[in-house]
């Protein structure tokens, strides 16, 4: 594919873009107040493979909204032109955007400032109704923030009035309860917002880029498509921007803004081509775009003019340059789980699923790996995603390494993984892994256990051990089930199909919280089979609250009508035919149709083959789930140090 659309320059006000590839604001938990030296590495690294623009990360604008960066003092602006001395040598543009949350961030032990006094959504505290005074101090204050990019060397700035905050509270009836001249009609709705986009371009001239982030909500009762034309027919009167970026969702759905591997390639095009039709200026779309040829084909339809590829880059930093450079097979994929960069966030910083080096990039950054001064001979045992892992980095260090799985394929437990329904793309990873150890010459050998024979065979100098954890069939919080009779399986057995009919009916037992149990429930459901999902823990699927995926699981096995959920209960007999569950809680004990049983809980850890090796004097490391049970990103990374390590 040519790729002539989304390589093509673009000019924003005077400013030239060297292709349309961008990178969106989004969160990273990098810098705390400013702009740390993590922060401005992530960011240099994606210059340096190629990215044409990107967005700092939005920054509160005043003291009342907090947020992990923020643009209310001047001594941020010698930390903006630190960054741009580190990204102008690279060519990446970078605008930074700017932000109040309004009512879904206040300051601590203070009142959130929104336009009126209504609790926020599952919280008893009361919004603060903002004075005209507080109105003034906030429309000086995106002002002021925005003057503070522009001295700081910044490329341009984008006031964000998406996601339902501060500013998309002041438009929504539902939020602005307001009878002064900053409620009631929509006009009146819509001042404050055209106050900040009139303040903001006082104050950085009209040389300077602005922009706006909107976006439709989707759901009954929010500023949707329809309000949305509306509102930006009436921005682009005034004429006080160069671009617009058109989002999706909001803070009352937030797994809307970041879609996980269930949402399809483009999933915002349906909202957002109707508002980016509206203006002639450039527009920015996002929404899962994984490629340039995705983002090309957006661009050549007519649908936008800058393509959003955010995730894609913080699995590959080097996306464009690899691309461009005719190896765009060697891209490390975006599997869209959301576990690592907007589940790491709630663990304190920005991570990848696929790639450890994502925010890290001071000292794991790929460019760092170094040969090693001599040549070992280095053994893999199990090619799951830890164990291809560390091959790779093996392999870039200059080893001789061999790759040893017992099954007749790579992949591990992401061989089933990927067979749930909306969970394909969990497989593009091994895929890649596969690809890249052949590339670097990794021998692979299928079908055969490492064992002490082959120890003995090979004689490496260092063993991984990433022969996962082997499935028990546990009776959660109780006693194993014995032999595990022909009604228990295990999530891979049925997924890969290892089994008989499963019956109309099934329970789905989880000790983990994460996507295998998801998968099994979905993978039942879509067979017509009713599920009762039991688990000892607080709610469905914690591990991946975060990340924006339990909430839409929830969603569509709940409307399949086959599917029901018991929290904080647990096993306690099964038998062919029906299971019974008890509460940790204290309720009576439920009887409920069971032709088969799925128990999903930790693996036990055979430590035989790691001692096996130390006894012979090889050095051994130990990672994924051999190591301990655990998530992909953790699999991924222990590999990753690993490798590197050898």
């Amino acid at each position: 594919m040519a790729l002539t659309h989304v390589l093509t320059p673009i000019t924003i006000n005077g400013l030239e873009i060297r292709n349309r590839v961008v990178r969106t604001a989004h969160g990273t938990s990098l810098g705390h107040g400013d702009l740390s030296d993590d922060l401005i590495a992530y960011h240099e690294a994606r210059a340096r493979g190629g990215v044409g623009l990107s967005l700092l990360e939005a920054s509160s604008v005043h003291w009342s909204g907090p947020m992990t960066l923020h643009a209310w003092d001047d001594a941020v602006v010698p930390r903006y032109a630190a960054l741009m001395r580190r990204l102008r040598p690279h060519g990446m543009r970078m605008f930074l955007q700017i932000n109040h949350m309004g009512a879904f961030g206040g300051a601590p032990w203070q009142r959130p400032w929104s336009a009126s006094e209504l609790p926020l959504p599952g919280s008893a505290m009361q919004s603060h109704a903002m004075s005209a005074a507080d109105i003034d101090e906030l429309v000086a204050a995106f002002a002021a923030a925005a003057r503070r990019a522009r001295d700081g060397g910044l490329d341009g700035v984008e006031v964000h009035a998406a996601h339902g905050f501060l500013i998309q509270q002041f438009i929504s009836p539902a939020w602005n309860r307001r009878d002064d001249d900053y409620g009631g009609s929509f006009e009146n709705r819509m001042r404050f917002y055209l106050r900040v986009l009139a303040a903001v371009r006082d104050a950085v001239g009209p040389d300077f880029v602005v922009g706006t982030r909107v976006g439709p909500h989707d759901f009954p009762g929010g500023l949707n498509v329809d309000e949305h034309v509306d509102i930006v027919r009436r921005v682009l009167q005034e004429r006080l921007i160069d671009y617009l970026n058109v989002s999706h969702g909001s803070a009352l759905n937030s797994h809307k803004i970041i879609g996980a591997m269930h949402e399809d390639t483009g999933y915002e095009l349906a909202s957002s081509v109707p508002i980016t039709r509206l203006t002639d200026l450039p527009t920015l779309v996002t929404g899962r775009f994984l490629s340039l040829a995705d983002a090309d084909r957006v661009i050549a339809a007519g649908d936008a003019d800058l393509v959003g590829m955010t995730r894609a880059h913080i699995a590959d930093p080097d996306l464009v340059r690899k691309t461009v450079a005719g190896r765009s097979h060697e891209v490390r994929p975006c599997i869209g789980c959301n576990q690592g960069c907007v589940g790491g966030l709630a663990k304190g910083r920005i991570g990848c699923a696929v790639n450890p080096a994502a925010g890290w990039e001071r000292i794991l950054d790929e460019a760092l790996v170094t040969r090693a001064s001599a040549r070992r001979r280095v053994l893999v045992a199990g090619g799951g995603p830890a164990g291809l892992e560390a091959a790779r980095l093996a392999a870039l260090r200059g080893h001789a390494v061999t790759v040893v799985e017992a099954a007749g394929r790579l992949g591990g437990k992401v061989v089933a993984a990927r067979q749930a329904p909306r969970h394909a793309d969990i497989g593009r990873i091994v895929d890649w892994l596969a690809a890249e150890i052949d590339r670097l010459g990794v021998s692979v050998r299928l079908g055969r256990a490492v064992d002490d024979a082959l120890l003995a065979e090979l004689a490496p100098d260092a063993l991984v051990v990433a022969t996962g954890a082997a499935w028990q069939a546990a009776r959660p919080g109780s006693t194993p089930l014995g032999d595990a009779p022909p009604h228990v399986l295990s999530a891979e057995a049925l997924l890969t199909g290892q089994h008989n009919a499963v019956g109309q009916s099934a329970v789905v037992v989880d000790e983990v919280g994460g996507y295998e149990a998801i998968g099994a429930a979905e993978f039942l459901v879509t067979q017509g089979v009713r599920v009762t999902f039991v688990t000892p823990l607080d709610a469905f699927a914690p591990l991946l609250v975060a990340a924006g995926v339990a909430r839409p699981a929830w969603e569509r096995l709940s409307a399949s009508g086959r599917f029901r959920l018991v929290t904080r209960g647990r096993l306690v007999r099964a038998a062919a035919g029906q299971a019974a569950v008890a509460s940790l809680d204290g309720w009576p004990d439920l009887t409920v149709p069971a032709d088969t049983l799925v128990p999903v809980s930790a693996g036990h850890r055979d430590e035989a083959l790691a001692a096996a090796a130390r006894q012979r004097g090889i050095e051994v490391h130990v990672v994924g789930d051999a190591a301990g049970a655990g998530l992909l990103p953790g699999a991924i990374e222990s590999g990753h140090r690993a490798g590197r390590s050898l």
